[in-house]
């Protein structure tokens, strides 16, 4: 029976990351009025007011669903708004504009997420732990990728740091490192090596890009790099559920 606890967290998590989105806005209204006018808060559909007012409703509801489900769930989600909100947008932060700090930023944020989640079922133990670390080196890992599509516009972007070849195959290496503790985690349960396999074919096709032209293809590599984050851990949930029916 599908328990109302996952859909409660799965809304809490929504509400802080579209509560963090609007943050971000805020701060980048003037760069947003150039680069995205069509935005609601650059295009003024939405004002400054009502945009801090939903932005707080938002973190509001999902803190206080959270506090009700779990003091980690809380305590996470409001580590969640601090580091992936204020201190990924902020003018005195900014981490966003720092290559490397801006994808640990959002890695923390998920690793975090992943803790609250299992909090809310059992008690954390070493096993919600790797959860985590995989999850954080899967999203550090990954999200370089989507700087490639975007190097015409970007200006601190790594492709622009270092080259796109060089960027290319830094990417390519870092994909492998979410075996690391997926590959341990297939030698406690095996039902997880079905998921291994699919990050495999997922990230050689991703890789096939990146030493081709990832810059042209760039659309295609962000998409390639949201199946390689996404099939595998759905294909983890659906194997778990079949054994449990």
């Amino acid at each position: 029976m599908w328990d109302y606890r996952a859909i409660l967290v799965i809304l809490t998590g929504m509400m802080i990351h579209s509560g963090c989105d609007i943050l971000n806005d805020i701060f980048d209204f003037e760069i947003d009025k150039i680069c995205k006018p069509n935005g609601a808060i650059a295009s003024g559909q939405m004002s400054m007011k009502k945009a801090w007012g939903y932005m707080i409703l938002l973190f509001s509801v999902a803190l206080l669903i959270a506090f009700k489900l779990s003091l980690i769930l809380f305590l996470c989600l409001l580590a969640g708004i601090i580091i992936g909100g204020i201190m990924y947008s902020h003018p005195m932060f900014r981490f966003k504009d720092i290559p490397g700090i801006a994808m640990l930023d959002m890695a923390v944020c998920f690793a975090l997420e992943s803790i609250g989640l299992w909090s809310v079922y059992s008690p954390l133990t070493p096993d919600s732990l790797m959860v985590a670390a995989y999850i954080f080196v899967l999203i550090f890992s990954l999200t370089f990728m989507k700087d490639f599509k975007d190097v015409a516009g970007d200006i601190n972007s790594l492709p622009l740091k270092i080259g796109i070849r060089r960027a290319a195959i830094v990417c390519s290496l870092l994909a492998i490192l979410p075996l690391i503790p997926l590959l341990y985690a297939v030698t406690k349960y095996h039902y997880l090596s079905l998921a291994a396999l699919i990050y495999v074919v997922l990230i050689a096709g991703c890789t096939q890009i990146l030493l081709d032209d990832p810059v042209a293809k760039g659309n295609k590599l962000k998409d390639r790099m949201i199946m390689a984050l996404t099939i595998p851990n759905f294909m983890v949930l659906l194997v778990k559920m079949l054994s449990i029916f």
